[in-house]
């Protein structure tokens, strides 16, 4: 009879087990590493943006229950990849994820004169571009020879001799160690810093000398920022200043004086159009994808024109699909010493159909009868549904040392009111109604 070795026989069976128990813990940990950066959309529809804010354009959407690949966090902002290859951006609040860990961030660095992009990890695939020697790119992924990047938005392939991957872009750490922050000064009043951002939650201090600080992240209307003992808090916006960027677009000194020639005529005076948003900020969009940028332009240029004819010397802010910041739209009305700065603006709220109608902001006290001026003609005018004037803590209002205003012209998000805003001839009522109250408030001054 054979003669069994008991004892090989069990350790072979050790060894199986271990084996087979080590590669269900390594495909364990691989599923929950792939999973660790996934996250699930949550709302029935979902923008995926090509920045991280709601002002950059609108790449494509995805829907609840779609589950995107998370490359990259920004301001309580995902990168993600979708299942097309393109790349975006998307709002974290609206999805959900269990743990998002992007702490191994790799970028790429071209080492050759000029290299193809591939769509796929082989040479027989379609080019989709090429790129240049010392040109950096976000490592995806690696496959053998090759290296996957992020190229024009969506996902493409590069051989590995012909990229060197480091642990951090040159570039984008050149960039973070000059980029400028947000600064605001607070403390004119006794101003509260609150430990989350809700007028409920607990007092940390009071600051109450004016004192400066760089904010760290916004959320809902609240600035999170750092204090002198390394904790956090969060402060109102509406009782904060924000420190002017002496670093912005708008580098010539501002004028000695701000104040306007006394016009007493519409013939007289300087005024600044200034359509909102546009070029890659769009503002609000409609469910048919009509912009704020384009019906704020088309409703300036009337305006522009109303003006003109009368005499009125009318500069605006932008007469094309440019993006302007905010301080050039203020430096505008300063250096022109304007007479009165318009700012057109088309709404939208986060619940469709909520609101509806025209709104009137203002700043400051002295700014109010330019205010209820303009309301009374819109209210007289115009059909939509009239909300009155309101005070407004608007860069372009705050910040200006000319009479300013702020309008609203229309809920883009409101099926009643797109209907109507979005044609000429309600783009023109609007054009005249502001006109006439412009021409009685020179008037009677």
């Amino acid at each position: 009879m054979e003669k069994i070795d008991i004892h090989n026989k069990n350790y072979r069976s050790l060894f199986i087990l271990l084996i087979t128990a080590f590669f269900i813990l390594l495909f364990s940990s691989i599923v929950a590493f792939a999973n660790s950066n996934k996250v699930t959309v949550t709302t029935s529809t979902l923008n995926v943006r090509y920045g991280p804010g709601l002002s950059h354009e609108i790449l494509t959407q995805v829907h609840e229950k779609d589950v995107l690949q998370v490359l990259d966090e920004e301001n309580e902002w995902y990168k993600v990849k979708l299942d097309s290859d393109q790349v975006g951006w998307v709002a974290s609040w609206l999805v959900q994820n269990e743990e998002v860990s992007l702490d191994n961030e790799l970028y790429g660095r071209i080492t050759s004169a000029e290299v193809n992009v591939r769509q796929f990890a082989t040479t027989d695939s379609e080019i989709l571009g090429k790129v240049k020697q010392g040109e950096e790119f976000p490592i995806l992924y690696r496959e053998g020879n090759w290296v996957q990047i992020l190229f024009d938005h969506r996902v493409a392939w590069i051989h590995s001799n012909l990229i060197a991957v480091t642990e951090l872009s040159e570039q984008k750490a050149e960039t973070e160690s000059v980029s400028t922050k947000l600064e605001i000064k607070i403390g004119d009043t006794p101003t509260n810093i609150r430990k989350a951002p809700s007028t409920d939650s607990n007092i940390l201090m009071t600051v109450k000398s004016p004192e400066k600080f760089y904010v760290l992240s916004e959320k809902n209307d609240w600035y999170e920022i750092e204090l002198s003992d390394g904790s956090r808090g969060f402060v109102a916006s509406w009782v904060s200043e924000i420190v002017p960027d002496t670093t912005s677009d708008a580098k010539d000194s501002l004028p000695d004086t701000l104040t306007s020639h006394y016009a007493t005529s519409l013939a007289e005076a300087t005024i600044i159009v200034d359509p909102g948003h546009g070029g890659r900020d769009p503002g609000a969009v409609s469910s048919n994808e009509i912009t704020e940028k384009e019906v704020t332009l088309n409703t300036s240029l009337m305006l522009a024109d109303r003006l003109e004819q009368a005499g009125a010397n009318v500069i605006l802010t932008r007469g094309t699909d440019k993006y302007i910041s905010l301080d050039d739209r203020v430096y505008y009305a300063h250096k022109n010493k304007a007479d009165a700065f318009i700012s057109l603006h088309y709404d939208s709220v986060k619940e469709a159909n909520t609101m509806s109608g025209t709104t009137t902001y203002y700043y400051s006290e002295s700014e109010k009868p330019l205010a209820n001026i303009i309301n009374q003609q819109l209210k007289k005018d115009i059909s939509l549904n009239n909300n009155g004037v309101r005070h407004g803590n608007y860069q372009v209002l705050r910040q200006n040392g000319q009479p300013s205003v702020l309008l609203e012209l229309g809920y883009l998000n409101n099926d009643h009111d797109i209907e109507i805003v979005n044609t000429k001839a309600y783009q023109s009522r609007v054009a005249d109604s502001i006109y006439n109250a412009l021409d009685h408030y020179f008037s009677q001054r």
